[in-house]
């Protein structure tokens, strides 16, 4: 008879064999890290992976001050042969993100509170950040 190993996750390998899987495990890495660096600089985090059905999800909302910030993060990994992860945000991205960030501030009552948005980027090395995070304001239109 043979017995399963009990170090042995196989829903770990369901996730790695499954490319989507791979992906989130890689995304759900990047915004650690970013969340994790916006703190150490004195932003609080909210939400993670804030989701609205049928209208977006933020992946990270943080607070300063009196200021929400609204975080999409792009995690890359190996080489830079796609372009910038930040290049990747698209205009329909943009606006998915401001009508989530409106009914985030409606459900938490923060209708008259100053909203900030911006897109990180990171690159991750065993699913570890490798070099600098960087964050830039996302243009509304």
């Amino acid at each position: 008879m043979i017995m399963p190993d009990p170090e042995h996750d196989s829903a770990r390998d369901k996730v790695l064999s499954h490319p989507r899987g791979l992906a989130k495990m890689r995304g759900d890495a990047g915004e650690l890290a970013v969340a994790s660096y916006l703190q150490s600089h004195g932003f609080v985090l909210l939400a993670h992976q804030y989701l609205v059905p049928r209208l977006g999800e933020i992946d990270l909302v943080m607070k300063k001050g009196s200021c929400l910030y609204f975080i999409e993060v792009k995690a890359r990994s190996g080489a830079a042969a796609y372009g910038s992860g930040l290049e990747q945000i698209t205009p329909a991205k943009v606006k998915k993100v401001r009508n989530t960030a409106l009914a985030y501030c409606q459900s938490t009552g923060n209708l008259n509170t100053e909203m900030r948005f911006l897109a990180a980027e990171v690159h991750l090395h065993l699913g570890e950040p490798d070099g600098e995070i960087r964050i830039v304001p996302i243009e509304m239109s």
